[in-house]
């Protein structure tokens, strides 16, 4: 009788392990996104104004394809970022950079996703691209619901856009 009564107790012990998942139990989930961006045409363009060049301009809007872990694949037709502000600056050593600002969403093709902000710095030089993304609360549907972090991005901006988009999301 003793026996059963621990097989029981273990037993309850491993289901009751095996229900909770990490958005219940808060533990920070890894998260990456590799993704290409490509232009919306249909987006209102932007002014890039770099001193002693001509001004050209960039569309405000991308479109973003790829898949990430804990996401899947990214459903193009809902994801997108949109660039509000671009500026020209140059740091203490003389290099020239691209500061972009904005607003975006990422939704997976299961229909999970979240909102973000977003600032990245585009090397004129190498055309790297450095920058973070902060989820904005209460957005994330499906998986995301509850989420929140700031996740860093790393790119490049040489004949194509791709990004690479890592870090933690926090549940509440």
């Amino acid at each position: 009788m003793k026996t059963l009564i621990y097989l029981f107790i273990i037993a309850i012990l491993v289901m009751e392990s095996c229900a909770k998942d990490d958005t219940t139990t808060k533990i920070p989930i890894s998260i990456k996104i590799d993704c290409l961006a490509v232009p919306d045409k249909k987006s209102d363009l932007i002014p890039v104004n770099i001193p002693g060049q001509v001004v050209y301009y960039t569309y405000s809007r991308l479109i973003v394809r790829g898949a990430g872990r804990y996401l899947g694949k990214i459903d193009a037709e809902k994801s997108f970022y949109v660039i509000k502000s671009i500026e020209f600056f140059t740091n203490d050593v003389g290099l020239q950079y691209i500061r972009n600002l904005g607003e975006g969403k990422v939704v997976g093709t299961n229909g999970d996703g979240f909102e973000f902000t977003f600032w990245s710095v585009e090397s004129l030089d190498n055309f790297k691209i450095v920058g973070e993304l902060k989820t904005i609360l209460e957005t994330g549907t499906g998986i995301f619901e509850g989420c929140s972090g700031t996740l860093n991005i790393v790119g490049s901006a040489n004949n194509k856009l791709w990004l690479c988009v890592d870090g933690y999301l926090f549940f509440e």
